[in-house]
């Protein structure tokens, strides 16, 4: 039998603060990130600067002026030790999940619109030095991101369910990161780190989970760092290849065939580590039934929901110009111009 204590005192976030800071958030990230952008500094610095005024500011801002609990919002409460530990474990599980996941999205993008993106800043930056391309890639973001979705966000959307406040924390998490491709590994991230850290009480499981999957993908590129390929681009099969066309000869296969297989396997290991993932979080359930506290519902309040949908429509529209984009529609250059995204 759970021990549930229901925090009741101490004053807290709202649906309408998530669905406000949301799209506040959304609307100072796409159309003032620009001038960040102009900025004579280096590509390190105003991606932290970016980071710093565009992630952590707002929520303790509206914090501070609605005068929430900081420690309570932001669930600044200091991990037990067998918690990091299941999260050092979830993690590598976690990084092969999402690269399943990435692997099959590719291939969805590619079908549907017929070309995909490839590389990317952030690819870049993974393959910069091993300590800088850590502290851009995976301190900063595990750390600024988190306080967000998992701070302001998650904690506000808590008055109208647990359940409801993990799947939009992770659903809005993934959305906000501007790709198809990556939509289903970050949203699974997403869901992941908002039942954490729901669970344990603490952001900072979800800051190493978030830690972790960044720099293990860090190393990785770091180690295979070499691609003549810099910045974002659009190519029509980033599986025409010599190496995937000799693959599929030797098994005396098409591409397309090749690629059929690949992504049924991959689907098959996703499964699993899914199916690990659940087991990994039942025992986090156990460990946490004598401290684990439930939040307070507030009827009425899924109304506030509703103040974010225009954060949700900037993000459609950012999607909708990449979707146009990869159609070969200038249509979609524009607007991402427009919308200061390119």
């Amino acid at each position: 039998m759970e021990t549930v204590n229901t925090v009741k005192k101490k004053k807290l976030p709202m649906p309408l603060d998530s669905g406000l800071m949301y799209t506040f958030v959304a609307i100072y990230y796409v159309y003032a990130s620009r001038f960040v952008a102009k900025l004579n500094l280096t590509t390190e610095i105003k991606l932290i600067l970016a980071q710093v005024l565009f992630l952590v500011a707002p929520p303790f801002i509206l914090a501070i002026i609605r005068k929430y609990d900081i420690k309570e919002t932001f669930r600044l409460k200091a991990p037990k030790p067998f918690e990091v530990l299941l999260m050092l474990v979830i993690s590598p599980v976690m990084v092969i999940a999402g690269f399943c996941a990435g692997f099959i999205g590719l291939l969805a993008v590619k079908g549907i619109f017929g070309r995909v993106y490839v590389a990317g800043d952030v690819t870049d930056l993974m393959s910069n030095k091993l300590l800088i391309s850590l502290i851009l890639v995976a301190v900063f973001p595990a750390v600024c991101e988190e306080l967000l979705f998992r701070g302001m966000i998650q904690r506000g959307f808590e008055r109208i369910g647990a359940g409801w406040s993990i799947f939009l924390s992770g659903l809005l998490f993934g959305l906000f990161h501007f790709d198809f491709q990556r939509l289903a590994a970050q949203t699974l991230i997403g869901f992941l780190a908002a039942y954490v850290v729901y669970r344990t009480g603490s952001i900072f499981n979800g800051m190493i989970l978030h830690f972790c999957n960044n720099g293990l993908l860090t190393l990785l590129a770091n180690y295979m760092a070499g691609s003549e390929v810099q910045g974002t681009q659009v190519v029509t099969d980033p599986f025409d290849v010599p190496d995937f066309l000799q693959l599929a000869q030797q098994y005396d296969m098409s591409l397309e065939q090749l690629l059929g297989v690949m992504a049924g396997i991959f689907g098959v290991i996703l499964a699993f580590c899914i199916v690990v993932i659940f087991g990994l979080i039942l025992i986090l359930r156990t460990i946490t039934k004598k401290n684990f506290t439930k939040p307070e519902k507030v009827k009425g309040s899924a109304i506030g929901v509703l103040a974010g949908l225009p954060g949700l429509l900037i993000i459609g529209v950012v999607y909708t110009g990449l979707g146009l984009m990869l159609l070969n529609n200038n249509l979609g250059q524009k607007i991402l111009q427009f919308m200061g995204m390119l």
